[in-house]
């Protein structure tokens, strides 16, 4: 969605080693988006959907991480094979904001 990479691209592109399960650390997370040249900033906490904007890589309860489009109500949540959701029973710690390479 946000690179034009399949996801399959993007996941080779983290060191799992041996793993059967990938999972995925914050700072593993964070070196990807800025090798594929997506800016980063701080991450914002929160409890509430409502306070995302953007697209934004969020953080839920359970240690579980999932892609939200604030401005079109989508859900990515890559646990869930479907598809992107407009509902998730998730609740939200923290985001991070994630920016395209031609954004000031």
């Amino acid at each position: 969605m946000l690179t034009g990479m399949s996801y399959d691209d993007v996941a080779a592109m983290i060191d799992w080693g041996d793993k059967s399960a990938h999972y995925t650390t914050w700072n593993d997370l964070c070196g990807v988006l800025a090798e594929i040249g997506l800016s980063v900033e701080t991450p914002i906490k929160t409890s509430r959907w409502s306070d995302i904007q953007g697209v934004a890589i969020v953080h839920v309860q359970g240690d579980h991480f999932m892609l939200y489009d604030a401005e079109n109500g989508l859900f990515y949540d890559p646990a869930e094979m479907e598809g992107p959701r407009v509902a998730s029973a998730r609740v939200p710690t923290s985001y991070l904001t994630v920016y395209g390479p031609n954004h000031r």
